[in-house]
C-alpha cells in the first residue's frame, strides 16, 4: 500500500501539480525523460 502511495504522489507532484518556477507548469514538463524524487532503496 506504502509502494502505490507513493507512486500516486510522486506522478501527482511532477507530472501535475503547476509549479510556479517553471511558469505554472509540472517540474516535468522540464525534462525529456521525467523525473522521480523517490530513490530506488525506499521500496
Amino acid at each position: 500500500q506504502r509502494a502505490q502511495a507513493l507512486h500516486v504522489w510522486n506522478v501527482h507532484y511532477n507530472y501535475h501539480r503547476p509549479h510556479t518556477a517553471v511558469g505554472n507548469r509540472p517540474p516535468a514538463s522540464k525534462l525529456r525523460t521525467g523525473v522521480t524524487n523517490v530513490m530506488a532503496s525506499y521500496t
